[in-house]
């Protein structure tokens, strides 16, 4: 059996065999892993290095003025930013004392920031100035003891010019109630935090997904779970040296940002480039600007890559690892990157992963040699992979495809206050073991290699890797008065080789003015609907298909307006 096997062990060394997960908060594995090169630079912001040694040290500072606010451990703070530095030492600071962060992406809609953060009942609340106005309708109802607001310019004067430039100015009424980060660690001065002690499962973030099932869910991920994934490529081959720098444009509010663009390249001895706001049609500059040795993507952002102007004539003999992630990368694309990559002096080809924010973010990788074309790598060193039929539940054989399922200490915690649908996605096996069901039909060759080959999911995936749940939208449609029912289809992207947009289908009563009604559904998602999830269309159809189940057939559907021209 390949769970029993487990064949792609003959890629790592006896040492890496042998190695086990390190038990020790977060906080720690980055101290552990740099102690002696503490001045050697943790971050590189906009042309300000940040060695290691200041990095802990405003760390253990906003540790201390969070303490001094009554945060203790186990609690939870709630994060409205992006990867500033500010975002990254707070994020390691809770840590330190045992608490967590929420961390909520700023580009939501008001409802689903209030929603998730009224969730995590949090008193303390971390916000950037230029996302506060978002806040401000929920604040009396979120009622905080205190909220700090960082300044999108605070680490670095010379991007004060950038962000007067560029973003909304927002009037932040500070008061008793409202402070600037600033005055938030003056709090600390005369207060010593106490350090809380190692658990492997405490938590130490929340990111958010749609999961397997369709709803945005609370990722709880732990001590060990990002430690795990930081180790993982610790032992994976990659090459790397002290010092090489990580472009981490991934957004830290999600599982793959926080874990593979935050704490895995600092506990590699790697020198992290935080992008705050990442705009994917700039990632030639980035590259040409930072000359990074590795950075993490998507699919898509590497085919921008390979027609930005800013490249056409660079030597990218600097960069080192180029991994891809998010989504399945298709051959096609993989074939115009090789050649991409021999043209401009690359050394290794595309180090494609596989994960899942249930998984801390990554599963499988290829690295360097560790590589073939197709396939989303080998399991990393602690991480089981297993094929299994998605109705029997039985283990299948090399080469037979099912569901995708993933075992190992990288897993998360569970999904944050909702047993229900961790129960369904975590769930124990005859071996007693406990896995993450993936949704994703895959299998492994021979030699322990992955290769995903469709999603059992309805998850809509966009040319940019964001995901759009289908069953929101539907909710928010059905609800309306001439509704009679409704379906939200993937169909393809026409200006991207990949991604799909949500498209909806709508059954209406009898009389209903078909014209009006969809626009006003348009309008309606205007107003309601965040920018990435809205549909291109709304459809009216005489009827939707259901299967002999009495379920909506959404594969009818994606077949009959697979080339729907909208």
């Amino acid at each position: 059996m390949i769970t029993e096997e487990k064949v792609w062990l003959k890629y790592y060394s006896e040492e890496a065999k042998n190695a086990e997960v390190p038990r020790c908060k977060a906080y720690d594995y980055v101290i552990e892993q740099n102690k002696d090169r503490l001045d050697k630079p943790a971050l590189h912001y906009y042309g300000r290095d940040i060695s290691f040694r200041e990095l802990m040290r405003q760390v253990d500072a906003c540790a201390d003025s969070f303490a001094a606010l009554g945060v203790k451990e186990g609690d939870i703070v709630s994060f409205l930013s992006v990867a500033v530095p500010e975002t990254i030492v707070a994020v390691y600071a809770l840590n330190k004392i045992g608490a967590a962060a929420n961390t909520v992406d700023p580009r939501m809609d008001v409802g689903s920031i209030k929603r998730m953060m009224q969730g995590a009942g949090s008193k303390v609340l971390l916000v950037l100035d230029v996302a506060f106005s978002k806040l401000l309708p929920s604040l009396e109802e979120l009622n905080p003891e205190i909220v700090i607001v960082q300044s999108a310019a605070g680490a670095l004067p010379v991007l004060k010019r950038l962000v007067k430039a560029s973003s909304v100015k927002t009037k932040v009424p500070y008061g008793d109630k409202i402070i600037r980060w600033s005055d938030f660690l003056k709090k600390g001065k005369s207060f010593t935090a106490k350090e809380a002690p190692y658990v492997g499962d405490a938590l130490v973030a929340i990111t958010y997904t749609g999961g397997t099932t369709g709803r945005p869910k609370g990722v709880m991920m732990t001590n060990d779970s990002m430690n795990a994934v930081s180790m993982n490529f610790i032992y994976s081959s990659l090459f790397r040296e002290d010092g090489d720098r990580f472009l981490g444009i991934i957004p830290i509010f999600s599982a793959y940002g926080m874990v593979c663009g935050m704490h895995m390249p600092l506990c590699m001895r790697i020198t992290l480039v935080p992008i705050p706001r990442f705009v994917p049609g700039e990632i030639g500059k980035l590259v040409r600007m930072f000359r990074p040795q590795h950075m993490i993507s998507t699919p898509v952002f590497i085919e921008l890559l390979i027609g930005s102007r800013e490249v056409q004539k660079l030597d990218m003999s600097f960069l080192y690892t180029l991994a891809s992630g998010g989504d399945s990368m298709n051959e096609g694309l993989e074939r115009k990157l090789n050649r991409f990559r021999k043209k401009h002096n690359m050394k290794y080809p595309l180090a494609q992963g596989y994960g899942m924010s249930e998984l801390s973010a990554a599963a499988t990788f290829c690295s360097n040699h560790i590589y073939k074309q197709g396939s989303v790598g080998i399991p990393s060193l602690n991480v089981t992979v297993g094929i299994f039929d998605p109705e029997t539940g039985e283990e299948l054989g090399y080469r037979e495809s099912g569901e995708v399922c993933v075992t190992g200490p990288s897993m998360m915690k569970g999904y944050f206050n909702n047993p229900e649908e961790t129960a369904y996605v975590m769930r124990t096996h005859g071996d007693g073991k406990l896995w993450i069901h993936s949704g994703d039909l895959g299998y492994m060759d021979e030699d322990g290699f992955l290769y995903i080959k469709g999603r059992m999911k309805r998850m809509i995936t966009r040319f940019d890797g964001h995901k759009v749940f289908p069953i929101n939208l539907e909710s928010l449609i059905v609800d309306r008065a001439n509704i009679r029912n409704c379906a939200v289809i993937g169909v393809k992207d026409r200006e991207h080789s990949q991604g799909h947009y949500p498209l909806a289908l709508v059954e209406l009563l009898p009389g209903t003015d078909a014209e009006k009604e969809c626009a006003e559904i348009r309008e309606f998602c205007e107003q309601n609907v965040e920018e990435r999830g809205k549909p291109v269309a709304v459809v009216p159809v005489e009827k939707i298909p259901l299967t002999g189940m009495g379920k909506i057939d959404y594969r009818a559907l994606e077949k009959q307006y697979d080339s729907y021209n909208y």
